[in-house]
This record gives C-alpha cells, sequence and structure tokens, in this order.
C-alpha cells in the first residue's frame, strides 16, 4: 500500500490532473492554461493589425478610424474579441471567475514585451463605484497588478470614474463616445512626465480608452501604450 500511494504520488507530480484548460476543462499539464486543440483555436491578434490601435486591417498601415492625431503611442492586444477568449472575458467580469486574471495576464505580458513598450507606470480603467460595490473587483486593476508584478512596474490608480455610464455593448461609435464623456477624473497627479501603461480588458471602438487617454494627457504624461487583453475586429 505504501508503495502504491508513494508512486501515485510520484505519478501526480509528474501528470498532476487538478489543471484544466480554460477552453474545455480537459486535464492539462502544469503551466499550461490550454490544451493543444484550444491553443490552436485561440484568436490571436498579432497578424495585419493598425500600427497604432491594433485593430485587425486588411493589408499595412493605419485603419480608417486612426488619423494624423494620436492620443496614445500604440495599443496592443494579445487577442482578438471572440471564440474562446470572448466567453473568458464574459466569465470573468460576469460570473465571478476572478481567478481568470492569473492565467489571461500571461499573455498581456508577452504582447508588452513584443511590442517594445516602456512604462514607468501602470494605470487600470477604473470601475464606477456602483459597480466596483455590485461585482466585487475591477477586472482591469487585477490583470494591471498581475503584469506589474511581473514587469517591476508599480500600479497607479490614478484615475477615477466619476460618471455612471450605461454600458457600451449595444451603441455605436457615436453614441459610445458621447455616454462615455466625462467620465474620468485624474486623482493622482504623480503622472506627470511619465510613461504610463493604461489598462483595460477589451478595446472595442476605443471612446473609452480615448476619454482615459485625454484625461492623462491634460496632467502632462510623457507617453501612453495601451493593452488589453483583447480587441474587438472592426471587419465584423
Amino acid at each position: 500500500m505504501k508503495l502504491f500511494n508513494f508512486l501515485e504520488n510520484i505519478s501526480e507530480m509528474v501528470f498532476p490532473s487538478n489543471f484544466k484548460c480554460l477552453g474545455c476543462d480537459r486535464d492539462i499539464l502544469k503551466g499550461m492554461e490550454f490544451c493543444d486543440k484550444c491553443e490552436k483555436n485561440l484568436p490571436y491578434n498579432n497578424k495585419n493589425i493598425c500600427e497604432v490601435c491594433g485593430a485587425k486591417i486588411d493589408g499595412v498601415g493605419k485603419c480608417v478610424i486612426c488619423g494624423s492625431k494620436k492620443s496614445y503611442e500604440i495599443a496592443r492586444a494579445p487577442f482578438l474579441y471572440e471564440g474562446i477568449i470572448k466567453k473568458l472575458i464574459y466569465d470573468f467580469k460576469y460570473n465571478n471567475a476572478k481567478y481568470l486574471f492569473k492565467p489571461l495576464s500571461k499573455y498581456m505580458i508577452n504582447c508588452y514585451l513584443q511590442n517594445n513598450m516602456r512604462a514607468d507606470l501602470i494605470v487600470p480603467i477604473p470601475l464606477f463605484f456602483k459597480r466596483f460595490k455590485q461585482r466585487g473587483y475591477n477586472q482591469s486593476e487585477l490583470l494591471g497588478v498581475e503584469i506589474g508584478k511581473a514587469l517591476n512596474i508599480p500600479v497607479l490608480n490614478a484615475l477615477s470614474r466619476i460618471k455612471d455610464t450605461s454600458t457600451q455593448t449595444n451603441l455605436n461609435f457615436k453614441e459610445r463616445k458621447e455616454n462615455i464623456k466625462r467620465a474620468f477624473k485624474l486623482v493622482d497627479k504623480s503622472v506627470k512626465g511619465k510613461n504610463i501603461l493604461l489598462i483595460d480588458d477589451v478595446y472595442t471602438s476605443g471612446a473609452t480608452i480615448k476619454e482615459a487617454c485625454s484625461v492623462l494627457n491634460s496632467a502632462s504624461v510623457n507617453k501612453i501604450y495601451v493593452l488589453t487583453l483583447a480587441h474587438t475586429d472592426f471587419n465584423k
């Protein structure tokens, strides 16, 4: 019996049974986030993207939305907002799947490094206090703190959300822009002269990001880099 238990323990160390694929719940090895099948189906956002906002485009250069005036240096996301990733983000935000910040942040960290971003401070997009109280956490802050730990970059909650905005999901571009107008307030001026890494979960129309960037730029930051987990495909 002792030998059996010993062999069982060794087997569990080599082939652990308590690590599950985030996409399909299959057993996977420690250190992995997805099984081979789900990994192949991940909607990576690393080919034919806008040089400014990171949106998927045909060819090279800028998308139709990005003009000559920029709110930030570049925006990047490791994934498109579809398939497995869309479901995981929904669970992360609305089904109390708080644990997802750790495995998903790894892909954001790699994206940051691959795009040669250079930040002094991480600033997460804030939630309005009622939504924070309802959810119990800010998903963007959780991602930002984990990224900050890995990259040794301090996290600063420099923005406060002072407007209880409607959800942006069913709004068009013009409505999104109006909905988010004057939604943020600067609460920490130590961002002045710093390179900022602005963190959010999804880049959709860019209205939220650009409004936050406007507030940060008014505080004379040096540069702003934007990093999100996923980016909406404007072509769909």
